[in-house]
């Protein structure tokens, strides 16, 4: 094809030329026939490129010529159609993708790298409180809860954020993809929680009721424990006294994972001694050590947040590195990193196996069931230590090695320290 227009542009050129030529010759001016062939060829050429320029502009019709302008023309032509229909297509996958999110029972929010919104479905708007056109605008100017916009300004969107917003108890969870975008996931789980709710008040309800009969079975215990009963009934009051108490602490962990369960995570927490909260809990603990707690303490600060839930903390993590560490040292290590005050409590236990990481948070998950009834302890310890650093902003993370201990660590971030 391309052969062939340059075939005919050549051949108009050529035939006007000798035309011109011919024409001169004839009057006795060659000279002056062949430049007007040369002329009108050109004309005729400027012509085509006219008519060009004026199609490109919309301005007439497509020229018709048979050389160059004329091929030209024909391959634009075909590739309009294809680029038409290539768009009529793309508009096709377009309007079903957006009718696919806007079917969708989950909030969705399209933003671009900076945070502003480029698309925004009908279930966003409605959870959100927004309006539709609100697209184009910052999500932070939309969405001013004060943990929204912290999550949003980490930039850590690993873990979902849930908090309340007007009516509806809502579950973010932010994904980055494609070309610096960002989808933003809204669900409502108000019923979700409803549900938790009730059944944190029934625990917690039913642990207070417990309390009592505990209380009174433990009065009872201890005293027959000192009279003077026969061998074969000691032996059953120990047991007795023993199963009791564990029951009781049972409860007591109870009452306390409720409680963290249910306060509210926009409480003010207060100014206190992290290092003197340490050495408190430290001074508890030394007549239940089998081993020594050494603190390696290269930072001395105060943190915000609730003393009472970081003595829970370091008590539980404390006495899980006791119980497990063989009798050997422990280590209470605090120092500060780039993200905050990191703490981590070190022992040198037999080690967790790696398939039980993930798990051991969980309420009263067993890594070794025969151990555990051996050692004791309600199975509860690092579930309460998980909520409460939820309260502080931090997660609790967990490296071990089989046969030469584990690390149980944590980072208090630094707008809670100074």
């Amino acid at each position: 094809m391309h052969q062939s227009a340059w075939q005919k542009e050549l051949f108009r050129v050529g035939a006007l030329v000798s035309t011109g030529l011919a024409a001169g010759w004839s009057v006795g001016y060659p000279t002056v026939g062949l430049l007007t062939g040369l002329t009108v060829s050109q004309l005729v050429s400027l012509h085509a490129a006219q008519a060009l320029y004026r199609w490109s502009y919309r301005l007439g019709p497509p020229p018709q010529d048979s050389g160059y302008v004329g091929y030209s023309v024909d391959k634009l032509l075909r590739r309009e159609k294809q680029l038409r229909a290539r768009l009529a297509k793309q508009a096709m996958e377009l309007q079903r993708y957006n009718q696919g999110i806007e079917s969708l029972q989950d909030g969705v929010l399209i933003l671009d790298q900076e945070g502003f919104i480029t698309t925004i479905n009908g279930a966003a708007i409605r959870l959100l409180s927004l309006r539709k056109d609100d697209a184009g605008q910052h999500v932070k100017n939309l969405i001013r809860h004060p943990l929204f916009v912290r999550y949003f300004d980490q930039g850590d969107f690993r873990e979902a954020l849930q908090f309340d917003m007007r009516k509806f108890s809502l579950q973010l969870q932010i994904t980055e993809f494609g070309y610096e975008q960002k989808v933003m996931l809204v669900r409502d789980v108000t019923e979700r929680k409803r549900v938790e709710s009730m059944r944190q008040n029934f625990i917690a309800d039913v642990s207070h009721e417990l309390r009592t009969p505990l209380t009174v079975l433990n009065g009872y215990l201890e005293m027959m424990s000192d009279m003077e009963l026969p061998s074969s009934m000691n032996k059953a009051i120990s047991q007795m006294d023993s199963q009791s108490k564990r029951m009781t602490m049972l409860v007591n962990d109870l009452i306390e994972l409720s409680k963290l369960e249910s306060v509210s995570s926009e409480r003010k927490g207060e100014w206190f001694s992290f290092t003197q909260l340490c050495h408190e809990v430290i001074d508890q603990l030394r007549d239940f050590a089998e081993g020594h707690i050494i603190m390696d303490d290269r930072a001395k600060a105060e943190v915000e947040g609730f003393p009472d839930e970081i003595r829970s903390i370091l008590t539980n993590l404390l006495t899980n590195a006791l119980k497990y560490g063989g009798g050997k040292d422990v280590t209470l290590k605090i120092h500060t990193s780039m993200k905050g005050l990191k703490v981590s409590v070190i022992d040198q236990g037999d080690g967790i196996p790696a398939e039980h990481i993930n798990r051991i948070t969980e309420r009263f998950y067993r890594v070794d069931e025969s151990r555990e009834s051996e050692i004791g302890g309600s199975g509860l310890g690092l579930a309460i230590v998980k909520h409460a650093l939820e309260h502080h902003d931090a997660t609790l993370q967990i490296d071990s090695i089989v046969g030469e201990g584990s690390t149980f660590s944590f980072v208090i971030p630094t707008y809670r320290v100074r």
